[in-house]
């Protein structure tokens, strides 16, 4: 199998209408979608599965519920299994959508930094939510990927100690989504992917200056993505790597023109060794 290209299908937003937005994604070489709808507002399955149908593309994946309230690593354990049971639902979701894959984020923001004690309290509690949705995964058939974070999170943004627990834990149904732009904002994005090698079962393929998760277009930011799609092939990732990119059409429309399809051929290229 090789690597593909993906997008973002952004679900419950008045900026993307998904039959043009997703048909610039189309333009552009995508070939399916990781379904992403507004949390501030009530959307529904049905308009889900119409915004993905109107994109003309099938559902892969769906990014799961984030905030404060679905903290699968919140020390508080009512708190955790809260955020488990809507994890679960939201992988009967994806297997509604027809994406059997769910991103899950390990922790919630907390830009003050943690002290060491919470952090280990955390790292439990997050193992324990692994192994849960692991085996919930393996009896509905939908797997779990935990996305590595930005700094600024409580846990979940070092990609090494975040592949070594999937590793330990060893859960079925559970793996990673890499997403390349956090990388990018803690170290070395293509040293981030041979720390994630063997765990990584999804890829966010997104751009940035280092400093903000902008959600830049590959190419328009300082991510090496050249040296990251060559260590996806090194590593022989197979799988999708979604353009988690929320440009305007106006914006999408002027970079179809400069030629940006053609830069994400070559990357999806090298990524399946094709130099």
């Amino acid at each position: 199998m090789a690597v593909k290209l993906g997008t973002v299908a952004a679900i419950g937003f008045e900026d993307f209408p998904p039959a043009q937005w997703l048909g610039c994604f189309r333009e552009l070489g995508c070939e399916v979608v990781q379904a992403y709808r507004r949390q501030d507002v009530p959307v529904s399955a049905r308009q889900m599965a119409d915004a993905i149908a109107a994109g003309g593309m099938p559902c892969d994946s769906l990014h799961g519920v984030y905030g404060e309230e679905f903290d699968p690593s919140a020390p508080d354990e009512t708190a955790r299994r809260l955020a488990v049971d809507r994890f679960k639902s939201e992988g009967e979701l994806a297997l509604e959508l027809g994406g059997p894959l769910v991103m899950v984020h390990c922790a919630t923001i907390r830009k003050d930094g943690i002290s060491e004690q919470e952090r280990a309290v955390r790292v439990a509690q997050l193992r324990k939510s692994i192994v849960e949705l692991g085996a919930f995964g393996r009896g509905v058939g939908v797997r779990y990927a935990f996305e590595n974070l930005p700094s600024y999170h409580a846990i979940g943004w070092d990609v090494a100690e975040l592949a070594a627990l999937l590793s330990e834990t060893a859960a079925p149904s559970t793996g990673m989504c890499l997403d390349i732009g956090h990388a990018h904002m803690v170290g070395d994005a293509a040293a981030a992917v041979r720390q994630a090698a063997g765990q990584m079962i999804y890829v966010h393929l997104s751009d940035n200056s280092g400093e903000e998760d902008d959600h830049q277009m590959p190419t328009y930011g300082t991510v090496d993505v050249e040296a990251v799609a060559r260590a996806l092939h090194a590593e022989r990732y197979s799988g999708t790597a979604m353009l988690e990119v929320f440009a305007p059409l106006d914006e999408l429309k002027r970079m179809i023109d400069e030629g940006c399809g053609q830069r994400l051929a070559r990357i999806i290229d090298l990524a399946n060794g094709r130099e």
